[in-house]
């Protein structure tokens, strides 16, 4: 089959976990003997490329019409700007021209759809008008909100704002131009949540977690007389760190410790002046992937603090995979990964009193904490990538054999 993958963002431009979950299943369809074409964004002019084969895959990196690159977010731009890219983002029409050539030359059967922002969301009409058949992949809030994550101020949307309702139907329509599409998410919640908001009830949708295949950490865990907790991700504030190390910091004269804060992002320098003094903590800054997966294979605990709908965190799977036992946030896809007393410990988001009780338990009961890490490891079966593989492929066969109408 011959298969195009639309990303915005794909390796080697990667931000944050939705391209490397776009990539790890397209290099696993390729293992499978699948032609594969993928269509994403340049960073620049002088990144542009128009089918260069690249380890065995056609490329098409394609320097869309914004007033600045997605790999930008926004970030260190005049917020004059950000309209204009959303607009263009939804209604430019060389969007759908620049994509209907490399349709056209590809012919693909099958089409993932991974990150069309970036690329645009009025390109679906085109993969309508050849009916090819779409597995439309969420790892985030998009078709519902502007912003990705229906997230302002520190709190979850309710409902949508003008903006995202306005953006919302327009992205509707393009939906509705497509005969064979399909809605899947490595989140359950996320899936519904998108569905409140958009017709996918209509149309084929799965829960399938993202075809990961993670590297194993080249350390092994050394036995220790003191709880290692480790936070890994980025520092923003809807991932909650502060919480987590005030917590934290309120326990640190009563039980001995060591903290790891991996990662980076644009809280990075308030939380080191915060808390940075503390001989228990270290922050490592930006570190690679295998160095990461280093530091959570060499803890005891992985704390998500996180406060809005985390889809699926790949941080967490990872943990478990290694019988790291997860102390997560009560809130979107966490839960449907760490079985309360079973693997680990969900928290309500925000509440730092429950942190600490949390982050306490676990000081005060190692028993508990090895239980907890026997059975993190009894999980790793679920996390097998050809078996999710498998998965998808049963997925994308249903979207092809979709007659309009959704078994009940």
């Amino acid at each position: 089959m011959r298969i195009l993958v639309i990303s915005a963002m794909f390796p080697p431009n990667i931000l944050g976990g939705a391209e490397i979950s776009a990539f790890n299943l397209t290099t696993w369809l390729q293992k499978q003997g699948h032609e594969i074409g993928v269509l994403t964004a340049a960073k620049s002019p002088d990144e542009v490329k128009y089918g260069e084969m690249v380890d065995g895959m056609k490329i098409w990196a394609l320097y869309m019409p914004r007033p600045y690159p997605i790999f930008k977010q926004g970030r260190g731009v005049s917020k004059f700007k950000k309209p204009f890219w959303h607009l263009q983002d939804h209604l430019d029409p060389r969007n759908p021209k620049m994509v209907a050539k490399v349709l056209d030359e590809f012919k693909p059967d099958f089409c993932n759809v991974h990150y069309i922002t970036g690329i645009g969301h009025n390109v679906l009409p085109e993969l309508g008008k050849r009916d090819i058949p779409v597995m439309y992949v969420m790892p985030d809030m998009a078709l519902s909100c502007v912003k990705l994550t229906m997230f302002v101020d520190g709190k979850t949307c309710e409902t949508q704002c003008g903006p995202c309702k306005m953006s919302a139907g327009y992205k509707r329509r393009g939906i509705r131009a497509m005969r064979r599409i399909g809605f899947c998410s490595p989140s359950r919640a996320n899936l519904e949540r998108n569905a409140m908001f958009q017709p996918l009830a209509d149309y084929p949708m799965a829960h399938i977690l993202n075809a990961n295949k993670y590297p194993p950490p080249t350390v092994a865990r050394e036995p220790s007389d003191i709880v290692r907790f480790v936070y890994a991700g980025r520092l923003e504030s809807a991932k909650g760190v502060d919480v987590l190390l005030e917590a934290a910091e309120e326990l640190a004269e009563k039980w001995p410790f060591t903290f790891k804060v991996v990662g980076s992002g644009q809280d990075a320098d308030a939380l080191q002046a915060r808390f940075g003094h503390h001989k228990w903590l270290e922050f490592t800054g930006h570190v690679p992937l295998q160095t990461a997966i280093d530091n959570i294979g060499g803890s005891d605990v992985l704390c998500i603090p996180s406060i809005w709908m985390e889809n699926s965190p790949g941080v967490v799977i990872q943990a478990l995979g290694m019988s790291v036992p997860v102390i997560g946030s009560r809130v979107g896809g966490i839960p449907e990964l760490v079985q309360h007393d079973e693997n680990g410990i969900l928290v309500p988001p925000g509440d730092k009193n429950a942190w600490r009780a949390a982050l306490e338990e676990l000081l005060a009961d190692r028993e508990k904490l090895e239980r907890y890490k026997a059975n993190a490891a009894s999980k790793a079966g679920e996390f097998d990538q050809d078996y999710l593989g498998g998965r998808y492929l049963e997925f994308i066969d249903q979207i092809q054999n979709f007659d309009g109408r959704v078994a009940v």
